[in-house]
């Protein structure tokens, strides 16, 4: 239950986060812990000629909740001008919340031990469910895990040890996690069924994994403006990397995009509410009615793996492959950095032979 204001002239107004809030120049603030409301009103007072003159008030960093509360209002201020993606917010303020679940927000950073890292990786080790996480999942949790306490000793000085127990799975567990799951392909006869048995939108997002190397969140953005369907392409960059990309389309991935676009002429191709968790329910729920499914393989990701891998069987160079996939240039790459394009007939040498192995005319052993 709420608390009430310790007096009536209290400016602050108790949160349903567990914190004293006050919203300022259309925006809510927040200024400490329910259980010290004189705390929260003296930093309150401590900013609120900043806040309401629209400036951000000096940072304190001495505790972990100062830390994670500055860390996240620079991934906020990253998401607001398009650095990074939402889903790649909400990572962070997950991450950021199991650190302050764990080690607590009222620990000094400079009080901070070996041991209460440990206690993080441990944490982020297990799922909800209490499985273990995979290797491959740990890797990224414990990436985000490291970064407010980079951003401590880069920002403030501080120079918190966390490296160690924070480390990377070593590679060889990373390995033995990618043998166990093995090859994360799907065979053309399952691309076929599932197209198949498939429903309109479901069908043309299936057709652009494997035609295009699409993976959902492609789909998802994918805008009708940037599928130009009287010639037979897309020119959509991929958001990931903002790398442009450029490729054919099969007559199929065609006649399924018509069939989803109407007559519309803007927008998204595909409707909101097709998130990456429906496209994944309902493409394993497909795997699944075909039987095709086999767990941790025939993920809508893997039709994207499965272009890259049918693709480089070909004779096509790997520079024309990499347009169509949209991985961006490495450093060393001079000569992507000299290409100015791929032309048009090498994008549909790539493309046709994916489109001859998907319908069986050519066969890979």
């Amino acid at each position: 239950m709420k608390p009430s204001k310790p007096r009536p002239d209290f400016p602050l107004t108790a949160n349903g986060n567990g914190q004293w809030s006050k919203k300022i120049r259309g925006k809510v603030h927040y200024f400490g812990a329910w259980a010290d409301p004189q705390a929260a009103y003296e930093s309150y007072l401590e900013k609120r000629d900043y806040l309401q003159a629209g400036l951000a008030p000096p940072q304190e960093c001495d505790t972990l909740g100062h830390l994670l509360d500055a860390f996240l209002d620079t991934k906020r201020q990253a998401l607001e001008i398009g650095e990074i993606s939402q889903r790649t917010f909400g990572e962070y303020e997950s991450v950021c919340d199991t650190i302050a679940d764990t080690i607590g927000t009222r620990r000094v950073l400079e009080g901070l031990t070996f041991a209460d890292f440990t206690s993080l990786r441990q944490k982020l080790s297990v799922k909800k469910n209490g499985e273990p996480a995979s290797p491959v999942s740990l890797k990224r949790l414990l990436t985000f895990a490291r970064m407010p306490f980079y951003f401590a000793n880069e920002e403030f000085g501080k120079t918190i040890r966390y490296k160690k127990p924070l480390q990377t799975p070593p590679a060889r567990m990373l390995r033995e996690a990618r043998r166990k799951v093995g090859e994360r392909l799907f065979t053309a006869e399952e691309i076929r069924k599932i197209v198949k048995a498939s429903k309109e939108e479901m069908r043309a997002m299936i057709l652009l994994g494997i035609n295009c190397g699409f993976g959902p969140g492609d789909c998802r953005q994918l805008t009708i403006e940037s599928v130009d369907l009287e010639k037979g392409f897309h020119n959509f960059p991929r958001p990931k990397t903002a790398v442009s990309r450029r490729c054919p389309l099969w007559p199929g991935t065609i006649t399924a995009l018509r069939a989803v676009i109407g007559d519309r002429s803007t927008g998204t191709v595909f409707k909101p509410t097709w998130n990456r968790h429906v496209v994944a329910r309902v493409f394993q729920a497909g795997c699944m009615g075909t039987g095709v499914y086999r767990e941790g393989v025939t993920t809508f990701y893997s039709l994207r793996r499965t272009f890259e891998t049918v693709a480089c069987a070909g004779d096509t160079p790997q520079h024309v492959i990499d347009s169509i996939m949209g991985h961006a240039l490495r450093g060393s790459d001079m000569a992507g950095i000299y290409r100015q394009r791929v032309f048009d007939d090498m994008l549909r040498k790539c493309t046709d032979f994916v489109r001859g192995w998907v319908t069986g005319e050519i066969v890979l052993n």
